[in-house]
């Protein structure tokens, strides 16, 4: 029972929804953000987002499975996470590049950056060491909150409470499928925090 709660909670809160995730919080609950971008607007953001941060890759994924690159989906040997990564760092780069050409606020653009950043940086370091991007994910959105928190002078103990309870749980989930050891999982979630919160907190845009 435990472990088929933890693969849906695995599947639910997978690392590629996190970029789309992460623009949909900002938007509902951060007042600047929403009082500057119209509703029309944000569901293109939405749409670019989503076909580059989970629909392009994640069909990337299923044809590299398909030609044999990747044995299994859960990706469990850290050599095959090589051409996933790399192929959708590119994914969110192009959905990047797109949205640059829009006239949007700079916060929702280094949400973005910061997820690319830590997934870049995930790539750097899985050519030596598996950490958990289920954590960096989930924990990246909550250093985007705080971010955002500090940077817009608003607060949100509730919704704040509801992601961390998330991310104790993503935590959970992976260590009783065995995907990640408890050190991969914590140097996962202080990576994704402390990219995305420095991203955002600092305004980074490229």
């Amino acid at each position: 029972m435990m472990r088929k709660l933890a693969l849906i909670l695995s599947a639910v809160l997978h690392p590629l929804f996190m970029p789309l995730l992460g623009v949909f919080i900002a938007y509902q609950f951060d007042w600047y953000l929403n009082g500057i971008i119209s509703a029309d607007q944000m569901q293109i953001i939405y749409l670019i987002v989503a076909f580059s941060t989970i629909v392009f890759p994640g069909v990337n994924i299923l044809l590299l499975k398909w030609y044999g690159v990747v044995t299994s989906l859960s990706m469990r040997n850290r050599t095959e996470r090589n051409a996933p990564y790399v192929s959708t760092i590119f994914f969110f780069v192009l959905g990047y590049y797109m949205l640059r050409k829009g006239a949007l606020p700079d916060s929702l653009f280094s949400i973005l950056i910061g997820c690319i950043a830590t997934l870049f940086f995930i790539t750097i370091i899985n050519f030596r060491w598996k950490i958990s991007a289920h954590a960096a994910g989930i924990f990246g959105i909550i250093g985007a909150l705080i971010a955002l928190f500090r940077i817009h002078s608003f607060g949100n103990i509730t919704l704040l409470c509801v992601l961390l309870l998330a991310g104790g749980l993503v935590i959970t989930s992976r260590l009783i499928l065995n995907a990640h050891t408890p050190s991969e999982s914590y140097v996962g979630a202080i990576l994704g925090f402390t990219t995305v919160y420095t991203c955002v907190y600092f305004g980074v845009v490229i």
